[in-house]
């Protein structure tokens, strides 16, 4: 803000600045760099003051930060202030009677909406890694087979085992080596694409990913795995060296024998390989079936050709002004052309923000007990024609009208929810309820709504009131306009007549119903997770493709006397694709069947990222199984094929 509004001017200190018509004194500079989640970004910091109009008994706006002393916890924290709320309960029973505290670590509330798709990125990736050293070391398996006569020579030549070990250590250091670089330059364009990914407004809730480039943890992190990984490439050749005698390398009848006891070794790494795929294969389908049942779940409205726009009267102080500058911002959106219909609230749908934390209130029922507060609902201003809008249902009752005024008692809407929660087996319509913020003025129920999703979209419904802005206008609202037209093209023209109409009136916050849908937070969450997973996912697959594929190569080659055989005393060709198709379905309904059990584990850890979806869902279980049985086909034909047109003469000689 120094910057762009300021020029950087030194002398910025002292100067004046009108906020929402209030003038305030500029007494410091934050460092660019500073961003307190919790709210978003600001522009500007000013000093909190206590609304005179709140009752500091009833009305709680507000948070507390505050930093513990060297050593302390949270739980300490946590006890000392639930002992001062059981204090402060005793002595006003009215007001704060099952009234807590909760204290949390800002750590968790700025991270714990992002937590489990981090983790499950974290465990994708492991498991991804684990099936390509998995992989690798498989492969290795085969090719130090293949060269147990080269070794077996060496040893006969006079090379010590030292000198072997120190050939296998370069070599699969450099295999690690290699696959690091490659890898760190794939990172590069995978953090530029992920980065562009994230929202902007986004960043404002979640700084964190404002940190999304190449730093040196994760040079430090990719060399520990390389590490790791040249360690395990290195032992696998080097423990068959060890566990096997030289000189059967350089007998006829020793290849055959060890062959078979390596070959069943790199058949339990394809078996592991592939219940890992099931896994991410799993998971994968599961959050991606959960995505699109959030961006396709019932928000009680028809999302399509809505337009959204803020509105900020800086000038208007009294109701009446403020009730005016409604009316015309109205009055000027339906004469804009294509418009249909518009309507104005004092929160907008579908709001994951602080907004709609604080729009909360407690309320009680006119001629019922309570406890305490009473309940608790989302208060909410709308005005006349909001709900025709949205094309929100009315289960009971009617919308408003411009005669519910100022002038006539007060009135309200309910959702569904509420009704059920607070009046079960009632008729709401006629009922009067009063909020712990209005007190002086009772609100009789005129209409039922269906539930429309006005918090985040993962969030069951919650209770709901809604009030006429006739009746409590504000100078700051959303207008949600129809159209007929495109909603996009709509915005320009949107902006241009609130200025038009009066250029001390500031518009701004412009967007789509469909892209803050597309766009929130929850599914941004859900859809980012979906997609990382399932690239965890392919990849695994393609790898553990290439794995079954290696190892049935590898019994093919080693199974060639005994195929030849078979074909020279009349086995048929089709005889011979189903014995390699059948070691390969076995290994492959080993790697299915483990996977499975493992996966109802994994998405049970996962549960907090499903949306609508079980974590045993039986046809994703169906699905995983058919697409490896389909790859397991294609990793075991051309071995088969191969096996199929050996020449048993061939076979025979070269053995």
């Amino acid at each position: 803000t120094w910057q762009k509004r300021f020029a950087g001017n030194r002398n910025v200190l002292g100067q004046a600045v009108t906020l929402d018509g209030t003038p305030s004194l500029i007494i410091g500079v934050l460092p660019s760099g500073f961003h307190f989640a919790p709210v978003g970004t600001a522009g500007f910091w000013i000093t909190l003051h206590w609304p005179p109009d709140l009752d500091p008994r009833t009305g709680h706006p507000y948070y507390g930060v505050a930093r513990l002393k060297p050593g302390a916890s949270i739980a300490p924290a946590r006890a000392d202030l639930t002992s001062i709320a059981r204090q402060i309960a005793l002595a006003y029973p009215a007001a704060n009677r099952d009234r807590s505290t909760t204290v949390l670590s800002l750590t968790d509330v700025i991270v714990r909406d992002i937590r489990p798709t981090l983790m499950a990125l974290l465990g994708g990736a492991g498991l991804l890694a684990l099936i390509g050293f998995v992989n690798v070391a498989s492969l290795l398996l085969v090719r130090a087979e293949s060269r147990r006569r080269e070794i077996a020579v060496r040893g006969a030549l006079g090379a010590s085992r030292t000198r072997l070990v120190r050939q296998f250590a370069v070599e699969g250091f450099l295999l690690a080596g290699a696959g690091c670089g490659i890898g760190l330059l794939l990172t590069l364009c995978a953090i530029s694409m992920l980065a562009r990914q994230v929202p902007r407004d986004l960043l404002d809730s979640m700084p964190y990913l404002q940190g999304l480039h190449f730093n040196a943890h994760l040079l430090f992190f990719a060399t520990i795995l390389s590490l790791v990984g040249g360690s395990l490439f290195s032992l696998v050749p080097v423990l068959q060296l060890f566990l096997s005698y030289l000189h059967e390398g350089l007998m006829e009848g020793g290849r055959t024998a060890a062959g078979r006891t390596w070959r069943r070794a790199g058949a339990s790494l394809v078996v592991a390989e592939l219940a890992i795929t099931v896994v991410l294969l799993t998971s994968a389908a599961l959050l991606a079936k959960s995505s699109y049942r959030l961006l396709h779940e019932d928000v009680g409205m028809s999302v399509d050709h809505l337009a959204l726009m803020q509105v900020l009267d800086q000038d208007a102080s009294t109701d009446a002004q403020e009730l005016a500058t409604e009316r015309k911002i109205r009055a000027a959106m339906a004469a804009l052309p294509g418009s249909l219909s518009v309507g104005e609230s004092e929160e907008l749908v579908v709001d994951g923000g602080e907004g709609y934390a604080d729009s909360f209130a407690h309320f009680r029922v006119v001629g019922r007990s309570y406890v305490g507060e009473g309940d608790e609902a989302d208060e909410r201003g709308i005005s006349v024609g909001y709900f025709e809008t949205l094309r929100a249902r009315l289960l009971q009752g009617r919308f408003f009208s411009e005669e519910d005024d100022a002038s006539k008692p007060r009135v309200a809407l309910i959702n569904r929810t509420m009704a059920a929660q607070i009046f079960a087996g009632e008729d709401p319509l006629g009922k009067v309820i009063v909020s712990e913020f209005h007190k002086d003025h009772p609100v009789k129920i005129v209409g039922i709504v269906d539930d429309i999703k006005d918090g985040p979209l993962d969030m069951k419904p919650t209770a709901a009131v809604y009030e006429p802005l006739n009746q409590n206008p504000t100078n700051d609202f959303y207008v949600t306009l129809r159209t007929s037209a495109s909603e996009e093209a709509m915005l320009p023209s949107m902006i241009h007549a609130v200025h038009q109409l009066d250029s001390g009136l500031i518009a701004n916050g412009e967007d789509t119903m469909a892209d803050r849908i597309n766009n929130s937070q929850a599914a941004y969450l859900h859809r980012s997770a979906a997609w990382a997973v399932a690239g965890f996912a392919a990849l695994a697959l393609l790898l553990g493709t290439i794995g079954l594929y290696g190892v049935i190569a590898y019994s093919v080659g080693q199974r060639t006397r005994e195929i030849g055989v078979r074909m020279a005393l009349g086995a048929q060709r089709s005889s011979v694709y189903q014995l390699i198709l059948k070691e390969a379905c076995w290994l492959a309904a080993l790697g299915v069947a483990g996977g499975i059990l493992c996966s109802v584990v994994v998405a049970n850890l996962l549960r907090s990222l499903l949306f609508a979806v079980r974590p045993w869902d039986i046809t994703t279980l169906l699905s995983v199984g058919f697409v490896l049985a389909a790859s397991t086909l294609i990793a075991s034909y051309i071995p088969a094929r191969r096996a199929a047109s050996i020449d048993p003469a061939e076979a025979l000689r070269a053995e």
